[in-house]
C-alpha cells in the first residue's frame, strides 16, 4: 500500500505524446484530447491509491482500512527459500469506478496468495493506469496489472517484469469456468447508438467521441490506431474526451453525451447483464473472436434503433499482464507464477474473479513473455510515440 503521496508534478509531466495510429509518424496526431469527464483521466492524482492499512485513506471510494491476510495455519509455503522475500506482497490494480467492489472481486485471490506465499498480502486500488505504475516506480506495490500498454510504460519506467497473461471468459454467457482454449489477446471496438447517424469510420469525423485513459490500450490508444488507419486525426476530426473508465465511456455513449466512443468488447456484455445499457451483441455471445466487416454490418443493422451497437474491431491486442518488480528474488517470482498458473485449478475464484492466469512463452516461441507485448512497442515505433508522456 502507498505509504505517502507520490510528487503530482511527476505525474503530470507523464502526458500523451501523440495519438494513436499506423501509417506514419507524419500522420499521427501530436496532441491528446483535453476534454474530459469525471474522473477525468487527464488530472487524476496518484494520490487516489488507497494508502497503508494503518493510514487513512485517500481515494474517495477505497475501504477504511486495506485488506490484509496472513497465511493460514493449514496452508504449506510455496517455497523454503525466502531470501530476500518482501515481508508484506503489496498489489496494485486498477479499480475503475469503485474500489471496494474491485478489493471485493479480488478477496479470495487474495487470500490464496497470502496462505500460499506464507507472508501478508496487500491490495491497492488506483483510478487511473498510471497511479499504479508510479506506485511501483516508487517501491510502493511489488506487483501490478494495468493494461498491456501501460504495462510497457511500467517496463521502461518502473521495472516491471510480465509473469503471467491474464485470461478472461470467451463466452457472455452463464458463470465463468476455467477454458484451456480461451484467447490469450482480445479487441477494442468503436460503439455508436444505433440512430446516431454513424454507421462507418468516416461517419466519425466531426462527431463527439469518448475515449477511456490516456494509457488505456483498448480505450484509447488502440482505438486511435484503428481511426488514424483509417485516415482520420483523432485529435482534429472528433470532438474526443476521456470519461476516466470503461463503463463511463459506454455510458457517456448510452446517455446520449457523446456520438461515439470506444471500449473493450467485453465490458459492452458485461454492462448488457448488468442492465445498464442495451446493446445488439452477437448471437454466440462469443468474445475475444474477430469478426469480419460483413457479420459487424449484419448486426449493426438488425439492430433496433437506440441501442448501442458495435461499428468496428481493433487489431488484436495481447492480454493484461500480471506484473512483478524484475528486482525481486527469482524464488518469489517463481512462487508468485506458480500460485497464479494454479488459479484455474480453483473454480470458486475463477467464477468470483471472473478469471485466472496463464503463461504462453511456450507455446508462442518466446523466449520471454515480455516479448508477447513487442507488438505495442512496435506501434509506438511506428507513431513515435514517447512511452515517458503515454500517461499523465
Amino acid at each position: 500500500m502507498l505509504r505517502k503521496l507520490m510528487p503530482v508534478i511527476w505525474i503530470l509531466s507523464l502526458t500523451i505524446l501523440a495519438a494513436c495510429g499506423s501509417t506514419s509518424a507524419a500522420t499521427a496526431p501530436t496532441t491528446a484530447p483535453v476534454a474530459t469527464l469525471a474522473p477525468a483521466a487527464t488530472t487524476a492524482p496518484v494520490a487516489t491509491l488507497a494508502p497503508a492499512a494503518t493510514t487513512a485513506p485517500v481515494a474517495t471510494d477505497a475501504p477504511t482500512t486495506a485488506p490484509v491476510a496472513t497465511a493460514a495455519a493449514t496452508a504449506a509455503p510455496i517455497a523454503a527459500d525466502r531470501t530476500g522475500w518482501p515481508a508484506t506482497f503489496r498489489l496494485g490494480l486498477f479499480a475503475n469506478d469503485d474500489s471496494k467492489a474491485t478489493l471485493q472481486l479480488y478477496e479470495a485471490f487474495r487470500t490464496l496468495l497470502a496462505e500460499r506465499l506464507g507472508i501478508p498480502v496487500e491490495i491497492t486500488t488506483g483510478t487511473s493506469y498510471s497511479a499504479v505504475v508510479e506506485a511501483m516506480r516508487a517501491g510502493q506495490v511489488e506487483g501490478m496489472e494495468v493494461g498491456p500498454f501501460a504495462y510497457v510504460l511500467a517496463v521502461q519506467e518502473a521495472n516491471a517484469e510480465a509473469v503471467a497473461v491474464v485470461i478472461t471468459p470467451g463466452t457472455s454467457k452463464g458463470d465463468v469456468v476455467y477454458d484451456p482454449k480461451a484467447p490469450t489477446a482480445y479487441y477494442s471496438t468503436i460503439i455508436t447508438k444505433k440512430g446516431s447517424g454513424i454507421v462507418t469510420l468516416a461517419d466519425l469525423k466531426g462527431k463527439s467521441f469518448a475515449f477511456v485513459d490516456p494509457a488505456s490500450t483498448s480505450g484509447h490508444l488502440s482505438p486511435k490506431t484503428l481511426l488514424v488507419k483509417s485516415g482520420l486525426n483523432p485529435d482534429t476530426d472528433l470532438k474526443a474526451i476521456f470519461a476516466g473508465s470503461h463503463p463511463t465511456a459506454v455510458l457517456s455513449v448510452w446517455n446520449g453525451t457523446t456520438q461515439a466512443g470506444a471500449t473493450f468488447e467485453g465490458n459492452l456484455y458485461t454492462l448488457a447483464s448488468q442492465g445498464q445499457i442495451e446493446f445488439c451483441g452477437f448471437p454466440d455471445g462469443a468474445i475475444g473472436t474477430l469478426r469480419t466487416p460483413a457479420e459487424i454490418k449484419a448486426v449493426y443493422d438488425s439492430c433496433p434503433d437506440g441501442k448501442i451497437a458495435i461499428i468496428a474491431y481493433s487489431d488484436p491486442i495481447p492480454n493484461t499482464p500480471f506484473a512483478l518488480n524484475k528486482n525481486l528474488p527469482e524464488s518469489f517470482k517463481t512462487a508468485v507464477r506458480s500460485i497464479l498458473l494454479e488459479v484455474k485449478d480453483h473454480p470458486e475464484i475463477v467464477k468470483g474473479l471472473k478469471q485466472w492466469y496463464v503463461d504462453p512463452t511456450k507455446d508462442m516461441g518466446l523466449t520471454q513473455l515480455d516479448s508477447y507485448y513487442d507488438s505495442l512497442r512496435d506501434i509506438a515505433k511506428l507513431l513515435n510515440l514517447d512511452l515517458k508522456k503515454l500517461a499523465k
